[in-house]
């Protein structure tokens, strides 16, 4: 079992939660990220709140269980160090490698477009060594 084969793995387990966007980097050393992404309509939640609220935490619900998921494949790897950074994680911003990943571009409002989905989506990540 290699690396190529664990990703691949990963992301067709995340076919079965509709992520839209995938990608995968080297970070430093032999940490490896795995990037995932979720369609989440970016209306600013001042606009509509409750239901901005309300598919925020079902886009939390469904990434959970998918990084849950991703989480026991990568052990099963022989992987040891996992860190899961989900839909409300305060600790780093996951942008800068959402683009490192090719899920587009830096927006003049400081969130990442990508030509189809625009900015309407949030990231996940699941750093292992």
């Amino acid at each position: 079992m290699n690396d190529i084969d664990l990703i691949n793995k990963a992301y067709e387990i995340s076919d079965k939660y509709n992520v839209i966007l995938k990608g995968n980097i080297k970070i430093s050393g032999n940490v490896n990220c795995i990037l995932l992404a979720y369609y989440c309509k970016s209306t600013p939640f001042y606009k509509d709140f409750f239901n901005v609220i309300r598919a925020v935490a079902n886009v939390n619900r469904v990434a959970n269980r998918n990084l849950k998921e991703i989480r026991k494949l990568i052990k099963l790897y022989g992987y040891n160090k996992i860190w899961v950074k989900g839909v409300f994680s305060f600790y780093g911003d996951l942008r800068p490698l959402a683009v490192e990943a090719g899920f587009g571009k830096w927006s003049e409002n400081g969130l990442i477009a990508n030509e189809k989905y625009g900015t309407n989506f949030l990231i996940t990540a699941i750093f292992y060594k």
